[in-house]
């Protein structure tokens, strides 16, 4: 009986073992749906002054970075052409999206990225 009594013990150890381990199961949403986040707010058209233009000068034309004297790397960000400039030649993606190496301090979050990737497929329009 004692030997019964031990060997249901450890099967229920066992059994609640195995159900804490699946219960501390995690998922990060923005990790499995990068462009699905329920507070980003893109708007349906995404133009240059209603959403990029936020984005640029608040990530990438600041201080030390690609405005001023001397901009990092003879990049230019300050105006609309500068900027469409980037995005035809596919560095404003490549670089933002693919690589997520700008800016360098970390990578623009998932909805950031998500307006750029819009607002160039619509050719990128000003207004």
């Amino acid at each position: 009986m004692e030997r019964r009594n031990k060997r249901v013990g450890i099967l229920l150890s066992f059994i609640l073992l195995v159900v804490f381990a699946q219960s501390c199961y995690y998922d990060n949403e923005e990790e499995l749906y990068p462009f699905e986040s329920e507070n980003c707010d893109t708007l349906s058209v995404i133009t240059y002054e209603n959403k990029i233009e936020g984005i640029i000068q608040g990530n990438c034309a600041v201080s030390g970075c690609h405005t001023g004297v001397s901009p990092t790397g003879g990049l230019f960000l300050d105006t609309y052409q500068q900027v469409k400039a980037i995005a035809d030649n596919g560095n404003l993606t490549d670089r933002t999206i693919v690589q997520q190496d700008m800016p360098p301090s970390s990578p623009l979050s998932n909805c950031e990225m998500e307006a750029i990737q819009k607002w160039v497929n619509n050719n990128s329009p000003e207004q």
